[in-house]
């Protein structure tokens, strides 16, 4: 029986062929690599939004997640910031935050009788964390949206602003698509407060054990579909 996440032939199909189309066309810049130069020390920290649910998901993220994951989220919470910016996108702040931050809680967990994606695992949990701590069904919801898309090889425009940022965040941090958007300074920026030494090769080996655990899902599919390429690609590596 086919569990929550898990994809059809006909949808790992689709799944794979705009995963290779979207690869296809930002390999341009892959190649290419950083744009070189930058101001380097203009870029300050974007600011976290102050609410007790942000502090405790920032608390759950550190007790759940290994260090280069963490990592790996906060650098997510910056680039969907910048590319907010460059989008002129108005996303809700704590909803952005709270999907980046808890967007990874669910790798590496056991095997769900009925879930089949880490990416759901991980986006009910979310929603269970926020609306548990007293928070509004919609924030739920919207969080819940974002981590649930997160792995889709083409932004989820239909789902908000959320989901778009966080969407394109953290393939910008796997695999380095849109980093060419950026300026080279602001990502050396986020780099020096959320470093990324370690980060492809434990992601890498986490997707590997994901296609593993759940093989009919979003992950094991793009992994499959040539994923370690695509990280060995990244121009953030270089």
């Amino acid at each position: 029986m086919k569990r929550d996440g898990e994809l059809s032939r006909l949808r790992q199909i689709h799944t794979v062929s705009a995963a290779l189309g979207a690869q296809t066309m930002a390999l341009p810049h892959l190649v290419r690599g950083l744009r070189r130069g930058g101001d380097v020390s203009g870029w300050p920290a974007p600011v976290p939004p102050d609410s007790r649910l942000c502090r405790s998901a920032l608390e759950e993220a550190t007790d759940v997640l290994t260090p280069a994951l963490l990592a790996h989220s906060l650098r997510c919470w910056e680039f969907g910031t910048a590319l907010a910016q460059v989008d002129d996108l108005a996303p809700d702040p704590e909803a952005l935050y709270l999907a980046c931050v808890l967007h990874d809680v669910g790798v590496g967990a056991p095997d769900d009788a009925t879930t089949g994606c880490f990416a759901l695992l991980g986006a009910n949990r979310a929603r269970t964390f926020i609306t548990d701590r007293g928070a509004a069904a919609e924030l739920g919801e919207c969080v819940h949206t974002a981590i649930a898309r997160h792995l889709d090889p083409r932004t989820p425009r239909e789902d908000g602003a959320e989901a778009r940022l966080l969407h394109d965040a953290a393939h910008l941090d796997v695999v380095g698509l849109r980093a060419h958007q950026l300026d080279p300074g602001q990502i050396a920026e986020i780099h020096a407060r959320h470093g990324r030494d370690g980060f492809s090769s434990e992601f890498a080996a986490a997707m590997r054990n994901e296609a593993r655990i759940r093989p009919r899902s979003t992950a094991a599919t793009l992994w499959w579909s040539g994923m370690p390429i695509a990280i060995a690609l990244n121009p953030l590596d270089r």
